[in-house]
């Protein structure tokens, strides 16, 4: 196919030129005339011969030609043909390998993904949208998206992201299966054959939490801070205005700015704590510890303030226990929150009992009283910084409201975990629950 397309032309051009040279002079001589009339000598049938001969072998050196090119042809649509198949079977390869990335892309991403036709229907729904919308992927495409979403807003937005094909953002709240804030964002995913909108979720119900409890912690350490300070102004403003003239006045109003500053006193040493805590900066030293010293000291710390509300204190540790691994002071300070939080609840003739087990390598300590109990409600939010069940009674038992979230935080960089069960009436139990030392399944938080 690649030789000088002139050779061929005068493979088969030369014969024909030599029979013209050979019998245009034969006949033009009169010696084919004779030849007829006379008879044919030996000249007279080489020549014929060599003309027959010349007009014969070039249609068969043109037959040759034309079978060489068809094969040369055939071998070039042939490789032209792998090629082909060759360039389909790898650009099929790509966009198998693009499909397949892009559903574990979809498979795994965090945030949902709806892609509505332009009927408004679910083409395309990843696992993480079927999670946040409590419906099957088989079950919601096909379906009117209104079927899925319940929300008419969105509906709204999808219309105009089609026909504008400006994007727009929403936030879709859901009450079923659970309370739920969705960020959506929409946006046009046109293609040459149709229009469609895309829509992607993501769950912003934590952040939004988390931004209430910051407005709330803000409030409460304001109102916390605002309180005793209000109080040690009023009776430092009395006292200046005359009061000191009176010594009973004076002392009472003194002792009461006094117990004020202790408890702002108490509370900025709290905050500062749970700083440190939850910046990482709380310093642990660990080493092994017996469980049965650490519910001693806590009982003995505790027993004189037990006595004189007439609580019965009391503490069962089996001499068994396997150490753990903390910081005896730390997990001291939270047990002797508990343990103080108990006889603060618990009314005069109560009891506050101070326990301890060991199972599949951790070491639970309970402390249990006999109270008033916590309300079921109230439960999922005890350890929250400020949480209060009865906001009128704390403040007359001095609590700052950051004791369990500091002791929560402490058991939680130990590696563990604190729990509580209560039933109105009948009590409370706290749980601190730690890993045994050495135990290599058990690796605590780095503070």
């Amino acid at each position: 196919m690649n030789a000088p397309q002139g050779a061929p032309l005068l493979r088969f051009a030369l014969p024909a030129a030599i029979g013209l040279a050979t019998g245009l002079p034969y006949v033009l001589s009169g010696r084919l005339r004779a030849a007829v009339l006379t008879g044919p000598g030996p000249l007279d049938v080489l020549a014929w011969l060599v003309i027959a001969g010349a007009f014969l072998l070039s249609p068969l050196l043109g037959y040759r030609e034309a079978r060489r090119f068809a094969q040369a042809l055939e071998r070039e649509l042939d490789l032209a043909k792998k090629r082909a198949e060759r360039d389909y079977q790898e650009r099929l390869s790509g966009l198998l390998l693009e499909k397949a990335h892009l559903d574990v892309i979809l498979r795994h991403m965090a945030d949902g993904i709806l892609l509505v036709d332009h009927d408004r229907r679910i083409v395309l729904m990843n696992p993480a949208a079927e999670r946040m919308l409590g419906v099957p992927r088989h079950e919601a495409v096909g379906r009117d998206h209104l079927e899925v979403t319940h929300h008419f807003d969105l509906d709204e937005r999808l219309a105009r992201v089609l026909a504008t094909g400006e994007p727009e953002t929403l936030e879709i709240r859901r009450a079923l299966p659970s309370q739920q804030i969705l960020e959506a964002r929409v946006a046009l995913a046109a293609s040459a054959q149709e229009r469609a909108a895309l829509v992607m979720l993501r769950d912003i119900t934590r952040s939004r939490q988390l931004e209430q409890m910051r407005t709330e912690f803000v409030a409460n350490v304001t109102h916390e801070l605002r309180t005793p300070l209000t109080s040690i102004q009023g009776f430092a403003e009395t006292l200046l205005e005359g009061a000191l003239e009176d010594p009973d006045t004076a002392r009472h109003f003194v002792e009461i700015m006094h117990r004020e500053s202790s408890h702002l006193a108490a509370l900025i040493d709290e905050l500062l704590d749970l700083s440190r805590v939850e910046s990482g900066k709380f310093r642990m030293r660990r080493r092994p510890t017996r469980p049965a010293e650490l519910i001693e000291a806590t009982r003995s710390r505790l027993a004189p303030k037990a006595e004189k509300k007439g609580i019965e204190l009391t503490a069962g540790v089996p001499d068994d226990l396997p150490p753990v691994d903390g910081d005896p002071d730390r997990l001291i300070q939270v047990l002797s929150n508990l343990v103080d939080n108990a006889i603060k609840y618990t009314p005069a003739g109560g009891r506050v009992e101070l326990r301890a087990a060991a199972a599949e390598g951790r070491v639970r300590i309970a402390v249990a009283d006999t109270g008033p109990g916590i309300p079921q409600p109230d439960l999922g939010r005890i350890f929250e910084r400020f949480y209060r069940v009865d906001k009128a009674r704390t403040r007359t038992t001095g609590g700052t409201g950051l004791g369990l979230a500091i002791a929560k935080h402490i058991v939680e960089a130990h590696g563990g975990a604190i729990e509580v069960e209560s039933e109105v009436g009948r009590g409370s139990t706290f749980t601190v629950i730690l890993p045994v030392a050495g135990d290599p399944a058990a690796t605590p938080k780095r503070p």
